[in-house]
């Protein structure tokens, strides 16, 4: 969470809520959206240095929006640019299914449709989600370009770790990567549709 939040602060300032909302939005199938977990992670950061909070007022109330410090950005430069550590990309809830067997049989054929029928939807969300980027990329990206252009602080951290110049070059480049992980999930999803219906056929064949 720590450094989804960070990344989220390299392209601009946010509250606590525009972190919930925009976790809600994209990134229910890779972390957590409790206001619980986001407030931890913001404590952490902010005694860690990683980031700093600033108070505004709007509407006649105090609100607090956090920024990315130049450790933050470094210490997130750092980690993006790391390997992929493909023990931490693995579901604890498979140690379920490796036991499920010990259960009865109505309750592993409840369980294996619940979760088809949980895959099956948010292979809907996932899809509703990479047309609905694909078709707005150009936008958005106009619409960051525009956003940034004059705050020189975040056009220097993200030349700081991408190491590249061209503002639309960057945001290209992370757009790309977001519909390819889209594009995985997807493919998972599918994968595990036609992998969880095989078993259930199995076992009402029993």
């Amino acid at each position: 969470m720590e450094f989804i939040i960070l990344g989220l602060l390299l392209f601009k300032p946010m509250t606590v809520y525009e972190i919930r909302m925009y976790v809600q939005r994209n990134l229910t199938t890779i972390c957590s959206d409790s206001l619980g977990s986001i407030q931890i992670a913001i404590k952490k950061l902010l005694n860690k240095g990683f980031i700093v909070t600033n108070e505004y007022v709007e509407r006649g109330l105090t609100k607090k929006r956090h920024s990315i410090t130049s450790l933050g950005v470094n210490h997130y430069k750092e980690w993006v640019g790391s390997p992929i550590n493909i023990a931490k990309m693995t579901n604890m809830e498979e140690s379920k299914f490796y036991f499920l067997g010990t259960a009865p049989k109505e309750k592993r054929i409840s369980c294996l449709k619940s979760y088809i029928a949980s895959l099956k939807d948010q292979q809907s969300k996932l899809n509703a989600i990479k047309e609905f980027t694909k078709a707005s990329e150009d936008a958005v990206i106009r619409a960051n370009l525009d956003r940034i252009n004059s705050e020189t602080q975040i056009i220097d951290n993200l030349a700081v770790v991408s190491e590249e110049k061209d503002l639309r070059t960057i945001f290209k480049s992370t757009y790309s990567y977001q519909i390819y992980l889209l594009e995985y999930g997807l493919n998972r999803t599918r994968s595990d549709i036609a992998f969880y219906e095989k078993i259930l056929k199995l076992e009402m064949e029993k």
